[in-house]
């Protein structure tokens, strides 16, 4: 019995395809986590239509990309080397990220300057 390989628009599935295809199909690869149906550590080839939104500058989220926004200005311009120093160090003890993150992460909570 000879073996066929599956394709879609010319592209080996199986292969952990990672992106959209023809603009109507997107795929992902993920393990599996042991809840829902699916074996732990199995890797999964999953297959979505492809949704893209109408708009995502809606106007209830231009306060946030604001913040957001601030927030990079600041640590890029305003912090000053010992400050994103001692960002670093306070996020490598037990949060397991960087200074920036830790940093973008306060500021948007109001906890930062």
């Amino acid at each position: 019995m000879a073996y066929e390989r599956q394709t879609y628009k010319d592209v080996f599935i199986g292969y952990g395809i990672r992106r959209s295809l023809g603009g109507d199909t997107t795929f992902r690869v993920r393990r599996g986590n042991g809840h829902y149906g699916a074996i732990l550590g199995h890797i999964y080839q999953d297959k979505f239509t492809l949704v893209i939104p109408s708009s995502i500058n809606n106007p209830e989220g231009e306060p946030y990309r604001t913040l957001l926004r601030n927030a990079v200005a600041y640590w890029k311009n305003t912090l000053s080397a010992a400050e994103k120093k001692e960002y670093d160090r306070r996020a490598t003890h037990g949060l397991r990220m960087s200074g920036y993150n830790l940093f973008i992460r306060e500021y948007i909570l109001g906890i930062a300057p």
